[in-house]
């Protein structure tokens, strides 16, 4: 079982250099080489079983072209604590712990500094959505803390509750 479960990470690990290779290869070739890159991407990533992770910049939730995770697809728990520790989020943001139901729904603990504002708190839980939603959870629940760990919000959010965030 873990030599079938190492070999399917082996697996994924060279898909994705290859990816990496082909990728490098074509950043030269102009326009056509952009439309390629495209298609390329999407292919290896659903293919590789990656989750594309997403970010705050310009006041716009974007993909980070750099960044993404591989998937765990028999392993939500740390799938879901891969993608947390892999992304990035605004300072004053600490996800302080999150839990994952039977259901395949999560539920983040976080606290926002008392510095931010509404519209960046706003834009980072939907990159957090954006990215988790890769995962197949069903939901996403997000319980606000204050600083001496009282909930003082709750909030559940689907794939579609930053529509209009989307590109």
């Amino acid at each position: 079982m873990m030599k079938r479960r190492f070999s399917g990470y082996v697996i994924r690990i060279s898909l994705l250099i290859s990816y990496m290779l082909i990728v490098f290869a074509l950043s030269g070739c102009g326009e056509e080489g952009e439309a390629i890159r495209e298609s390329i991407t999407g292919n290896v990533s659903a293919k590789a079983g990656t989750v594309q992770l997403y970010h705050v910049a310009d006041n716009m939730v974007v993909p980070y072209e750099e960044r993404y995770q591989l998937k765990q697809p028999d392993n939500l728990a740390d799938a879901v604590k891969e993608v947390i520790e892999a992304m990035v989020l605004d300072e004053g943001i600490r996800i302080e712990k999150y839990l994952i139901d039977d259901s395949q729904n999560v539920t983040l603990y976080m606290h926002f500094s008392d510095e931010m504002t509404e519209e960046a708190k706003l834009l980072n839980k939907a990159a957090l959505i954006k990215s988790l939603d890769e995962l197949d959870t069903r939901s996403v629940n997000i319980i606000l803390l204050d600083g001496n760990g009282d909930e003082i919000d709750t909030a559940t959010f689907t794939d579609s509750s930053f529509y209009y965030y989307e590109d």
